[in-house]
Parts: C-alpha cells; structure tokens; sequence
C-alpha cells in the first residue's frame, strides 16, 4: 500500500513538472514570436513612413498579454510564489505542530 502511494505521489509531481515546464516553454516561444514580429514590423513601419511609429501600439498591447504570460509561466504556477506558499505553509504545520505540543 505504501509503495503505491509512493508512486502515485511522484507521477502527480512528474505531471505537475511537465505542466510547469510545458507552460515555461510556451512562455519562451510567444516571447521570441512577440520579439520577432516587432522587429518585423518596426522595419516595415520605418521604410514605408518615418513618421508615425505605430509599431509601438502593437508593442504596448502584446507586451501586456506577453507580461501576464510571464507571471502566469514563472510566478504564479511552480513559480516564486507557488515555492512561496509552500514554504509558509510548510512552516505554519511546524508552527501548529509546535503549539499542539507545548498544550
């Protein structure tokens, strides 16, 4: 029973590891598509018009969706604060641990 409990528990971080890793690869594909694109589109804004830069428009608004997909791929899932939460909740079961001890 143990060793099926064992094994379960390392194939659930297995899955949770390749969803993190998935999400941090796709992460890097929009940002080098994201990073692609302007370059593209700054040349062209700068050959056919040296006026307006409208380029900047497409830079600001998809650099918004490519920022939250950074926090969402790096921060928020297996991320700084997903470590974050695991480590206090780690410490509030030896707080609480320590409490129901000293009753």
């Amino acid at each position: 029973m143990g060793d099926e409990n064992k094994e379960e528990s390392e194939n659930s971080r297995l899955n949770e590891a390749r969803k993190i890793a998935k999400n941090k690869v796709a992460f890097i594909r929009h940002f080098i598509t994201y990073i692609s694109v302007l370059v593209v589109l700054a040349i062209i804004n700068n050959v056919t018009s040296r006026g307006h830069q409208w380029w900047l428009w497409v830079a600001l608004f998809w650099g918004i969706g490519v920022f939250f997909n950074f926090m969402s791929a790096y921060l928020f899932k297996g991320g700084g604060l997903k470590k974050m939460e695991d480590d206090l909740t780690r410490r509030e079961m030896e707080r609480l641990g320590e409490t129901d001890e000293k009753k």
